[in-house]
């Protein structure tokens, strides 16, 4: 413990903390601070595949070492990196990685995670609905939402609405299919980050969108297909 706080700080921060994975893929994002586009698609890439040229493992046990250790290291571990929300009971059950077992102690520690990344399918029913998504996301540092559909442009974004009533959120970043609904991105973004409680306009379309001819033609096969999965679960 001689160390300075500064240098100590920096330890932590090698050992208990995930870097975003640089990529130079191409990715569609909305966020209310519009960082790059390569920064939202490496946040999300980082929550679900290693990197081979960055380390992609946490070191905890540095937690054990003392009381004061604990109690300045916690936060990197949990507030500073994206944990992965599962898809259906969301933050009750996180991941730091998902190569990484769920948190054990979910109930205690899900208080200190800021920063979540799901994956969301467009084609398929979710496993849950808005409220529960409200009370999940609302108030976070940031959340990163993989937006992902089976077929491209197979579908519209009408699942995504189930964020519509999440608020207070400080960063919000979409990535993946979001070809065809950039300007409804945009409000659902403005409306994640407006303050908890604000009561936001709902969105309205300045024109259709030119792929929404394809989306009428797929619903029924769509819409099969998602009858069949509720069944076989």
């Amino acid at each position: 413990m001689s160390l300075p706080l500064e240098l100590r700080f920096q330890i932590y921060a090698h050992l208990l903390t995930i870097p975003p994975t640089s990529s130079s893929s191409s990715s569609s994002t909305s966020s209310k601070s519009s960082p790059p586009p390569s920064s939202s698609h490496a946040a999300a890439l980082s929550a679900t595949q290693p990197s081979p040229r960055e380390p992609s493992h946490v070191h905890p046990a540095i937690l054990l070492a003392n009381r004061q250790i604990n109690w300045e290291a916690t936060p990197f571990l949990y507030s500073s990196n994206i944990f992965v929300a599962h898809p259906s009971l969301l933050t009750a059950f996180p991941r730091l990685r998902n190569w990484y077992p769920p948190l054990r102690e979910a109930k205690t520690l899900v208080p200190l995670i800021r920063r979540f990344h799901i994956q969301v399918r467009l084609d398929l029913p979710l496993p849950f609905d808005r409220e529960r998504a409200r009370d999940a996301f609302s108030g976070l540092d940031e959340l990163s939402v993989d937006v992902v559909q089976a077929m491209f442009l197979g579908v519209d974004c009408a699942n995504l609405a189930v964020f519509e009533a999440v608020r207070g959120v400080k960063r919000v970043r979409f990535g993946g299919s979001t070809t065809g609904f950039e300007d409804y991105l945009a409000w659902l973004v403005g409306a994640m980050t407006s303050p908890v409680g604000t009561e936001v306009v709902p969105f309205e379309p300045v024109c259709e969108s030119p792929w929404a001819h394809l989306w009428r033609g797929h619903t029924n096969l769509v819409r099969s297909a998602a009858v069949q999965v509720e069944k076989q679960e």
